[in-house]
């Protein structure tokens, strides 16, 4: 027993099974917090004029093309209203290389903006941009443009963002 006690083996092993223990628990907690991690990868686009404010963001600047991305065009009123002369407001969406299927309103290129009287009052229309394949026969294939664009436009407010299309996985 004696000789046991004066291996170094004997010594070291306490101590390296508490190393392995450490090391475990380190990498358990590095998971559990680098997992709640959410990454932001929404892009924006804003522009501005004396009566409004226009924002033009989407989910994501890269879309497979069996998928989609979120769109948000957000006007916010700049002054009251009586300080405007022109009084119908239509915000047109439009986009390259896919469609725009909207979730708040029917036609993309005629959307009614509908905003309180005071300053800072905000509208917001929501869509999903979905990419378009045209069939080539010859090759008995989709062929896919390599960007896609979405614009949006209010009250002399042009913005418009690139989408970079890519094969699925």
């Amino acid at each position: 027993m004696k000789n046991v006690r004066n291996n170094i083996l004997y010594k070291v092993r306490p101590s390296y099974g508490l190393s392995v223990l450490y090391t475990l628990f380190g990498v358990f907690i590095l998971n559990l917090v680098g997992c709640s991690d959410e990454i932001d990868t929404s892009k924006s686009s804003s522009g501005s004029n004396n009566d409004f404010k226009l924002t033009l963001t989407i989910s994501d600047d890269i879309v497979r093309f069996d998928d989609s991305i979120k769109l948000t065009a957000k006007v916010e009123r700049k002054v009251h209203k009586d300080s405007i002369t022109n009084k119908y407001r239509s915000m047109i969406m439009d986009a390259v290389g896919g469609t725009i299927d909207g979730h708040s309103f029917s036609s993309q290129s005629a959307i009614t903006v509908t905003l309180n009287d005071e300053k800072g009052a905000k509208f917001e229309a929501r869509a999903f941009f979905v990419p378009q394949s045209t069939y080539n026969s010859a090759t008995k294939s989709n062929e896919y443009k390599d960007n896609g664009y979405v614009s949006v436009s209010f009250d002399g407010i042009n913005l418009s963002m690139a989408i970079k299309l890519v094969e699925p996985r």
